[in-house]
């Protein structure tokens, strides 16, 4: 089993919300960022996984203190290595508006344009102004509901390749989708 179903497998499991070891998932991680530390897709599903574990699932308050310490390493390694990738700056600056704070980031006194998480999707859109995908991160975050829905209505039922796409990406990709229907779905009654 490659890397890419090791982690499906574990993030099918995801909203159990169930008590588990997290031990092996923190070693198939390390071991992922150890073998593969210039993939984007391996670093953005990493850090989405641990992230993930923090905010939805049990854990013990020892793994909680691994997990919280390896999330703050891999980002700020991935952070430096990618800080210039699109395809990195779209996901994981989506999942910074979720709790930065586990990132090591507070920013809690800052407008919505002045956090990390918006600068990054203001950056992946402005480095690939044609992406749909990238535009609507940045205008959704932007609380531009009308020209969001436009772009959400266009991605999921327009026919492009932007779903399939998000789901090659794993938990982060089907985390896009969900957005994209709640913008869509919640934006329709607005416009």
């Amino acid at each position: 089993m490659n890397w890419k179903d090791k982690l499906s497998e574990i993030e099918s499991a995801f909203g159990r919300h169930e008590q588990r070891d997290w031990k092996p998932v923190i070693k198939l991680v390390q071991d992922l960022m150890t073998k593969y530390p210039e993939n984007v897709e391996a670093n953005v599903r990493a850090i989405h996984l641990l992230h993930n574990i923090l905010v939805e699932e049990e854990y013990s308050d020892s793994e909680q203190q691994i997990i919280t310490d390896l999330l703050i390493k891999y980002f700020n390694e991935s952070q430096q290595r990618f800080c210039e990738n699109s395809e990195y700056l779209f996901f994981i600056g989506k999942i910074l508006h979720i709790a930065e704070w586990y990132f090591g980031i507070n920013e809690e006194m800052k407008t919505v344009e002045e956090t990390l998480a918006f600068k990054m999707q203001k950056k992946a859109f402005e480095k690939e102004p044609d992406n749909q995908l990238y535009e609507w991160a940045y205008l959704f975050s932007k609380d531009e509901k009308k020209k969001a829905f436009t772009l959400s209505k266009q991605i999921l039922y327009e026919g492009n390749n932007w779903l399939e796409w998000l789901s090659t990406k794993g938990f982060p990709g089907t985390y896009l989708i969900e957005s994209l229907k709640y913008c869509y779905d919640n934006y329709k009654q607005i416009v």
